[in-house]
């Protein structure tokens, strides 16, 4: 059986974000999902392999989108707030277990005016994990 840690590990974190509540998505929602703000997209991630003399291990980033509207910063924070304490723990998927390093995360809220005539609130929390 072939198992890949970094979709566990995206899996995993997706389900943890709905359990808290949040609408998430695996993708940026259409305009017709009719997605209602706001709303939280698991989103890229990438795996840094890391050779131990006695196995394969890595350093895993995800980064997790927060979006609301212009006038909704302080929600953006607290679900940011909230997600981040994913990344303070031990995440434990079926195969896998995953040690945050809540010192190496970053986040940040910036306005995103893309879309015309409106305003938005776009939060970007990275999150990094160790496989160990």
């Amino acid at each position: 059986m072939n198992y890949v840690p970094e979709q566990e590990l995206f899996d995993q974190l997706y389900i943890e974000s709905d359990q808290l509540g949040f609408d998430t998505y695996d993708h940026l929602p259409l305009r017709t999902e009719n997605a209602k703000y706001p709303f939280v997209v698991i989103g890229d991630t990438q795996q840094i392999p890391i050779n131990y003399r006695n196995a394969v291990g890595g350093t895993f980033n995800v980064t997790v989108h927060v979006w609301s509207t212009g006038e909704d910063r302080f929600t953006v924070a607290k679900m940011m707030e909230r997600l981040a304490r994913l990344g303070e723990e031990v995440v434990v998927t079926d195969h896998f277990r995953f040690v945050g390093r809540f010192n190496q995360e970053d986040r940040q809220i910036i306005t995103d005016t893309s879309v015309p005539d409106t305003v938005l609130k776009h939060g970007i929390l990275t999150l990094v994990f160790n496989l160990g």
